[in-house]
């Protein structure tokens, strides 16, 4: 700091004293912290960042915490078996940290030391299994309000967003085994966006939400798909589904080809591929999928892929952009194995077949290759099934509500949807997956798409 930031330091540091809080960590114990000056205390975000952490059920291991503050999380964490890191850029939170580690007697199980994301030659340590982070995420341009280093550990990065940053060093680290969890309030602070973590290939699932006044407050954790384990992948094949029945029946495992010869779509029709498009397919077991229905699970997967690529979705397995097909979902299941096979098909490229025009991916996300999208399409899957992090799955009503939300976004541009030949509105979307509509005098639940259309 210049001269300057270090006067209004202590000017903000001495014009009051240390506080002491009494931090509920569960329903019978809490911890007496001392917070001196300029030190983040405890508040609303810290106990719900306490809760989204009760989601994740693995044994204690290794954890870091970025920004401890007085250390309410690390102290709490540690008082579970946890072995804990603890940075701050803010010397008082590393002294307050420490110091209130040897008042709750785990001081040999948190180690404190100065330093953060943006600090030249910080690092994450590679042994971490979490990493937690309430990211600070105020407008950087408060210096009349708060002390330098109380600055540095409130306010968000100018640029890119401190969120970004860590993305950065866990991509660049090769952190593939370690589940990152961040409070984020993305409602203040848009550079926050968990599509960012999405689109670099890391799946998501939120832990906690709570609304605080006009900002959303989540919990959310990152992971990688399968924890890094990598697709089979063919240079060519008939059909990445059927290739798929050979698939082992454990833990993340799904196939990709380079080009598809004779793939299928909805009820056996001709999935057309050309060299260059994403072709892939997934095995899961039935027992991991959380109890959701087939068709149910079929439109959130679209809801899930469209949130990350932009798009929008045609019930119930149609991707488009700007009017035209640019994808499509299928499902199949198996009782024979317990499995349930999930592939995905997008165009990379828009052209036009059988008089029908299609649009790819180039026109709404850019110039990326098949591999770069398949990690964006296997981080969007991944967020709902993927069960090799110890993540309790995200409840039904949730991706219920997502799936209606999305499928609102192509009903509200204007399009004209018939049922058996009757011009209909849409009104739902049931816990199975199936449309509600009703026409003038009649209700109806479609879960056949037959006698179904919608015309843009």
């Amino acid at each position: 700091m210049g001269t300057s930031e270090i006067s209004r330091e202590v000017e903000y540091s001495s014009s009051d004293h240390s506080k002491v809080h009494d931090f509920k960590i569960n329903d019978k114990n809490s911890i007496k912290l001392i917070v001196p000056p300029t030190v983040y205390p405890p508040r609303r975000d810290t106990k719900l960042l306490l809760k989204g952490l009760e989601r994740i059920n693995l044994q204690p291991g290794n954890l870091v915490e970025i920004g401890c503050g007085s250390g309410a999380i690390s102290i709490a964490k540690a008082l579970e078996g946890w072995n804990v890191t603890a940075f701050d850029v803010n010397p008082l939170a590393v002294v307050a940290t420490k110091g209130n580690s040897e008042v709750a007697k785990v001081n040999d199980r948190v180690t404190v030391e100065e330093g953060g994301v943006g600090e030249e030659h910080w690092k994450l340590p590679d042994n971490a299994d979490l990493v937690v982070w309430n990211l600070p995420y105020l407008t950087p341009d408060l210096e009349n309000i708060l002390g330098p280093m109380e600055e540095a550990a409130l306010t968000d990065e100018r640029i890119t967003g401190w969120s970004e940053q860590l993305l950065e060093l866990a991509n660049e680290e090769s952190q593939n085994g370690t589940i990152f969890v961040l409070l984020i309030n993305s409602d203040s602070n848009p550079k926050n966006s968990p599509l960012t973590w999405i689109r670099k290939g890391w799946s998501k699932r939120s832990l906690a939400v709570e609304r605080v006044g006009d900002d959303t407050l989540e919990v959310i954790a990152f992971w990688r798909p399968g924890f890094g384990s990598e697709p089979i992948y063919l240079e060519m094949t008939n059909s990445t589904m059927d290739e798929a029945r050979n698939l082992p029946n454990f833990g993340w495992q799904r196939i990709r080809s380079g080009e598809q010869i004779s793939g299928r779509g909805r009820k056996g029709a001709i999935w057309h591929s050309n060299q260059g498009d994403m072709i892939a397919s997934w095995s899961v077991k039935l027992e991991e999928l959380n109890q959701l229905n087939p068709g149910l699970l079929q439109v959130s997967i679209g809801a899930s892929i469209c949130e990350a690529l932009g798009v929008q979705m045609k019930w119930p397995n149609d991707l488009i952009w700007q009017g035209r097909k640019c994808g499509g979902i299928l499902l199949e299941s198996s009782t024979y194995d317990g499995t349930i096979r999930i592939g995905v098909g997008l165009n990379k490229n828009g052209g036009e077949i059988e008089g029908f025009s299609y649009s790819g991916w180039t026109e709404y996300f850019g110039e990326i290759d098949s591999n770069e999208m398949f990690q964006i399409i296997d981080a969007a899957i991944g967020s709902i099934l993927d069960s090799t992090p110890p993540i309790d799955s995200i409840e039904n009503t949730l991706w219920q509500q997502k799936s209606w939300a999305q499928l609102c976004d192509i009903l509200s541009t204007g399009v004209v949807a018939k049922f058996e030949g009757r011009e209909v509105n849409i009104v739902g979307l049931s816990n199975a997956g199936s449309l509600r509509a009703y026409s003038d005098s009649s209700e109806y639940e479609i879960s056949d798409i037959d006698d179904f259309s919608i015309t843009f």
